[in-house]
């Protein structure tokens, strides 16, 4: 069974993974607004591969990011899951546990001024948001982030590249695992639209 994926977090990412989880098609989408884009993308790879959607499973990510971007790929998910597609979802900040990494952070711009931080070693974790003035990486510790391209977080790791480098590992254990979590906004709603 193919499956498609959905990262609406920050910028477009779809892609389309074979059965073992390994990558047929992957694409970063940024020059144009993923609204605009995603239904036509997706339409375009299923016709190149002959698939119909609803026999497929789901995977988007889920946060944290964008909140108009979180919402477009879990608004499409609930729509998939209404049509009885099998949909999974996971947190950015999840990846590298997911990938075998035991204790890291992972950080990211959060707006607003703000950085935030997952950090984790093993099964304990915590998260918090600090002004990205106060922020210090840090250093003791392996770092993941979602957008190496801010010059704030480039000697970190990108958790995009670890999706695209160890789907089927990744993939696999959400899965298994049945993994779906809601959108994670870096902030309670009462704050964000304040």
């Amino acid at each position: 069974m193919h499956s498609i994926f959905l990262d609406s977090t920050s910028g477009l990412v779809i892609g389309l993974l074979d059965s073992n989880y390994s990558w047929l098609e992957y694409m970063s989408l940024d020059e144009k607004k993923p609204s605009e884009i995603i239904h036509f993308e997706i339409f375009n790879l299923l016709k190149k591969y002959n698939l119909k959607l609803f026999e497929m499973k789901c995977f988007i990510s889920n946060g944290p990011g964008s909140y108009t971007g979180m919402r477009l790929s879990e608004g499409l998910a609930q729509v998939f899951e209404l049509n009885k597609m099998d949909v999974y979802s996971f947190y950015h900040f999840n990846v590298p546990a997911l990938s075998g990494v035991q204790q890291g952070f992972w950080a990211t711009n959060a707006f607003k001024g703000q950085v935030f931080v997952y950090s984790w070693n093993g099964e304990s974790s915590e998260k918090y948001l600090v002004n990205k003035d106060d922020y210090e990486v840090e250093n003791e510790k392996i770092g993941f982030t979602l957008d190496t391209k801010d010059p704030f977080f480039s000697n970190l790791i990108s958790t995009t590249k670890l999706i695209k480098d160890k789907s089927s590992e990744i993939f696999s254990k959400i899965s298994t695992i049945k993994m779906r979590v809601n959108p994670y906004y870096f902030r309670s709603l009462d704050e964000e639209f304040r």
